[in-house]
């Protein structure tokens, strides 16, 4: 991080008494964070969210990249095949049934 007192986003999303506080700054990855209570007691917190934030940022502004294939990239396993029953081939010209 350039300094302290740079470029940063806080965003406040409040529902039911929960709030979820997302924290970015330029070229770093953004941080989340969860508290119980109303907008003031939440506004009461941001500061010390905002810190964690800046240490945490201070150490890697970025997550690592993943190094391992995702599930999506991943061939999905061949099925054995299974004998049929009797251990015998179908016998041919036999219209299939479905």
């Amino acid at each position: 991080m350039k300094n302290q007192n740079g470029d940063l986003r806080v965003v406040i999303d409040l529902k039911d008494g929960k709030a979820s506080v997302g924290i970015q700054a330029p070229e770093c990855d953004p941080l989340f964070f969860a508290h119980q209570g109303n907008l003031a007691a939440v506004l009461g917190v941001v500061p010390d969210f905002v810190d964690v934030a800046r240490k945490r940022w201070e150490k890697t502004k970025l997550n690592p990249d993943c190094k391992s294939p995702l599930p999506s990239q991943e061939k999905p396993p061949t099925p054995p095949k299974a004998p049929r029953s009797g251990g015998k081939p179908a016998p041919t010209g036999q219209t299939p049934m479905f």
